[in-house]
């Protein structure tokens, strides 16, 4: 990794460690930053996370080698390393003992670009599920509201002129220190950002202080990374250490495991549930036809009427917490709604692809049993016909969702396609055995293994009033004669163009 500089300029030590609870240490001017003890650190602090003790103490004698001054490490080392030191030559360089060193590395990122995040407000969203859908709808609600935005998250990075791709949903310290600077220099008022379990868990928040702070929903995820249910609740319960003493938080109350956390959070709390509800901030179903929902938003004596063109439940709940934020910020209820209603589609969510067809085709990037569910049953509330799910693994360590969402797609829809992704763990033979494991009848289900193909037998066998549900965490497809990955949405209207005629009917037919 690279290190961090501050461009030739000092900070003290005391400013990088001033929120930390550390061992002794003496004053000292810090001009760079780094995890690496192998890089070049002069007049640096390096970042120690090494578990072992004797493991620590070479690294940070390679450090101080390298023109490292001082050196921080987790305190659970600390008895081991004193006794270590005595029976063999001092380091080079001062160390220090914190609860987190990756604290000290965030704080020393943002230091040194001058914490660029202070001159906007931050908004920070977390949950199992819908992180991104909510991103988008409450960048169009501060968006009629004037302001500039920046967005950090799963679908790239906006720094207020241009969209960038990004290969991770929440970038590390550094990254993140760099992308706020730019957002900072191009007038961004605002910033969203999403926070993955993940990325909680390594500190790469650190060094920010959040404005706000939105939680959609409290599942069970990632578990190869975390180990068990309760340290990935956990992790992501973290965020809310990261707001400021004004800052609130936003949370879903319907959601049963958010509302038994919600005691949790030390901060102003704006609730939102659908009616009957006693939530801040309230939803009412009003209409559902087609591929749009009509809804209300109520808190305290003002409402207005929504109509989106973004189907299910959980498009209202993320709608209700970008009203709650929104209202929060003293923007009125009118600018709210028109808000909302700019924001057409967001990619791989509920995302509708429409060529005139007379059956329904949706694309999701449903990757737990439980968004799955979510949107089979959002396609069942608009679907008279037969809905057909093609249905890939998710692309991530945790094997035991797979079966589970086999058998979601099996209890819900109507016919079942497995297939592959683009990504490399959805394409291996034990993704295929998993989910085949899923299944109560096997038999039932097709097993069609290039994604193309597999489409194509959902959109050929779909008739009339009936709905095709593409799940994917990539949703493209590989073109074997053309040696690329076409994205699902394009190959589905090249396809349908071309065989669409065949489904029209007139009045005269």
């Amino acid at each position: 990794m690279s290190v961090v500089t501050n461009n030739g300029l000092f900070v003290a030590l005391s400013a990088l460690l001033a929120v930390e609870k550390s061992s002794p240490y003496e004053e000292a001017k810090i001009s760079s930053c780094g995890l690496d003890a192998n890089d070049s650190l002069r007049d640096g602090l390096f970042i120690c996370l090494s578990s072992d003790a004797s493991g620590a103490r070479a690294a940070i004698e390679t450090a101080a080698r390298n023109g490292a001054v001082a050196a921080v490490l987790p305190r659970a080392l600390e008895s081991e390393f004193v006794a270590l030191a005595q029976d063999s030559a001092p380091t080079l360089c001062q160390t220090i003992f914190v609860d987190d060193p990756r604290d000290v590395y965030g704080r020393a990122c943002h230091a040194f670009r001058g914490f660029p995040g202070r001159d906007m407000k931050l908004i920070g969203i977390t949950g199992s599920a819908g992180k991104t859908s909510l991103s988008y709808v409450l960048g169009g609600v501060l968006a009629e509201a004037g302001l500039r935005l920046g967005l950090i998250g799963s679908l790239g990075v906006y720094d207020g002129h241009k969209l960038y791709p990004t290969t991770s949903t929440t970038p590390t310290p550094d990254r993140m220190a760099e992308l706020l600077d730019r957002m900072a220099n191009n007038g961004c008022d605002c910033v969203i950002i999403e926070a993955s379990s993940v990325g909680l868990a390594e500190k790469r928040l650190a060094g920010l202080e959040l404005d706000a702070v939105c939680l959609t929903n409290l599942r069970r995820d990632h578990l190869d990374f975390h180990g068990s249910v309760d340290q990935y609740r956990s992790a992501k319960m973290r965020i809310f250490s990261y707001l400021k003493p004004s800052g609130f938080a936003v949370c879903n109350k319907d959601d049963r495991v958010t509302e038994a956390a919600m005691h949790m959070i030390e901060h102003p709390l704006l609730t939102v549930g659908l009616q009957p509800t006693t939530c801040s901030v309230s939803g009412t179903p009003v209409e559902l036809i087609g591929g749009e929902q009509t809804f209300y938003i109520v808190a305290g004596s003002d409402a207005a009427p929504i109509r989106a063109k973004i189907v299910g439940k959980e498009h209202i709940y993320n709608s209700l917490e970008a009203a709650a934020l929104a209202l929060a910020w003293k923007i009125d209820i009118k600018t709210i709604a028109r808000g909302l209603e700019r924001v057409e589609s967001i990619p791989g969510r509920m995302e509708r692809v429409d060529c005139g067809q007379p059956f329904a085709v949706y694309l999701d990037r449903a990757n737990s049993p439980d968004s799955l569910a979510s949107a089979l049953d959002a396609m069942r509330a608009i679907t008279r016909g037969s809905i057909y799910c093609v249905l890939c693994a998710p692309n991530d360590g945790d094997h035991s969702k797979r079966p589970l969402m086999a058998r979601v797609a099996e209890t819900n829809a109507d016919f079942t396609v497995v297939t592959s992704g683009i990504l490399a763990g959805t394409q291996t033979s034990e993704a295929f055995d998993d989910l085949r494991k899923g299944l109560v009848d096997e038999d039932a289900a097709r097993f069609i293994e290039d994604r193309k193909d597999a489409i194509v037998w959902a959109l050929s066998h779909a008739s009339v009033d009936d709905a095709v549900l593409i799940v994917s965490q990539d949703v493209s497809s590989y073109d074997f004669n053309k040696d690329y990955f076409v994205p699902d949405r394009h190959f589905i209207k090249s396809w349908l163009s071309e065989n669409l005629a065949s489904a029209e009917s007139y009045w005269f037919n």
